[in-house]
């Protein structure tokens, strides 16, 4: 018999639930405190990291879409470590920017 690590049909547990409840609530806080932090500084870093936290707020619709059986197991895994690789690299792609651009300072 084979036992899937994850990626299962339907919800399992109550606490599996909670967990990805919180992590989505989480999330979504933190990608509202990215977006104001975007429209305050206008910056490519900033916008660049409120698409990383929309694709890791986007891992957590995967799940919860996956566990009300709207996606099978397999599309389940390309989904989310797919969100994966492009979270990864817009955290990358942020800071290499925020790091190789001149910095402009204002003359006194």
């Amino acid at each position: 018999m084979i036992v899937p690590l994850h990626a299962v049909v339907g919800v399992t547990s109550l606490g599996l639930l909670a967990v990805v409840s919180l992590a989505a609530l989480g999330t979504a806080v933190l990608l509202g405190l990215a977006f104001a932090a975007f429209v305050r500084r206008r910056s490519r870093p900033y916008f660049l990291l409120v698409a990383a936290f929309a694709a890791l707020l986007g891992r957590s619709a995967v799940v919860g879409v996956s566990a009300l059986g709207m996606l099978s197991p397999t599309n389940h895994h390309f989904f989310e470590h797919g969100l994966d690789v492009v979270l990864v690299a817009l955290v990358v792609a942020a800071v290499y920017y925020a790091r190789t651009v001149r910095r402009e300072v204002p003359a006194s």
